[in-house]
């Protein structure tokens, strides 16, 4: 009886692993972006190594773009879009790595829509609809 009891801790505590808060994908976002992003971008999306996020919404005004962006990295877009990229026409020069393989699709569109919602001004239900990505808009 006593295994059976720690099975059964075990495999709550193995379920909640790698998930959001509540489930929303604001909160799944938020976990990502906190795990992976801010590393370059910086913990509040102020920049660092990476750009500061507050023009992410003017850069991108299409999350689906940004998504792009985020599945393929500097060198994926270069390889696969052009030598520029967003809505500003920068130049690819970066370091951005590509997200794809590493991060669920749904991840990525989740911190795609964290990034829009949290740094770039956009409404949330704005943000999740161009994002693709439904749920609750909690941003904890």
């Amino acid at each position: 009886m006593r295994v059976l009891m720690w099975v059964v801790v075990a495999v709550i505590a193995l379920a909640g692993c790698g998930s959001s808060s509540d489930g929303s994908p604001l909160a799944e976002g938020k976990r990502v972006y906190a795990d992976l992003c801010s590393v370059c971008h910086g913990s509040t999306g102020d920049g660092g190594v990476g750009p500061a996020l507050d023009g992410v919404a003017v850069t991108w005004p299409s999350c689906q773009d940004q998504i792009a962006w985020i599945r393929l990295g500097s060198e994926g877009w270069k390889a696969e879009v052009g030598d520029t990229y967003g809505a500003t026409g920068k130049p690819v020069n970066g370091g951005m790595p590509a997200q794809m393989g590493n991060l669920l699709d749904s991840e990525i569109a989740a911190v795609a829509a964290f990034e829009r919602v949290n740094y770039g001004g956009i409404e949330k239900s704005i943000a999740l609809a161009d994002c693709g990505v439904a749920g609750t808009t909690s941003q904890d």
